[in-house]
């Protein structure tokens, strides 16, 4: 649900129109080779206009995992539509990557894209995550490896940026 829309006026090109988030104390955890969602970072914006461009945007109040050396990969999808990869093959190409080398480190997490899907209709973004080697580590966001420490929140949201 829009935090904010702006239904019936003229805007300029780099104004936020509407801001649509989700926020979350859950423990998400991930420990499979195949991508899967993210349950939290979702989220669905219906553009006001065509030209609008849509910045994506997650923070991850705290990641951690139970092993060494051993990392996690996210996808960012459109609907379907995988978008925000680097360029490369396979898990090279991938909207971001996070690798510790301890599991008594653990740190926030964020990153952004902007996406110009020339669309009015209703769009749903989510983040899906995957481990890179199998039955290697379990990773968590919003607490770290070991589960006797603190927990944090994380926020998924979308702004629609007129065009």
């Amino acid at each position: 649900m829009p935090l904010s829309k702006i239904t019936s006026a003229v805007m300029p090109t780099g104004s936020v129109l509407q801001v649509v988030s989700n926020t979350s104390t859950d423990v998400a955890v991930q420990d499979q080779t195949t991508y899967a969602d993210i349950p939290f970072a979702t989220a669905t914006i219906t553009p006001t206009s065509t030209s609008s461009k849509i910045l994506i945007q997650y923070s991850f109040g705290m990641m951690g995992g139970t092993s060494t050396q051993v990392g996690c990969l996210f996808k960012l999808l459109r609907n379907s539509t995988e978008v925000g990869q680097g360029s490369g093959a396979d898990d090279i190409n991938v909207f971001n990557h996070h690798y510790y080398a301890s599991t008594s480190f653990y740190a926030p997490r964020s990153h952004a894209f902007i996406d110009s899907p020339n669309s009015t209709s209703a769009l749903t973004y989510k983040m899906q995550w995957k481990v890179i080697t199998a039955g290697a580590v379990t990773w968590y966001i919003n607490r770290r490896g070991s589960n006797n420490y603190s927990r944090s929140s994380s926020t998924f949201y979308l702004m629609e940026i007129a065009g």
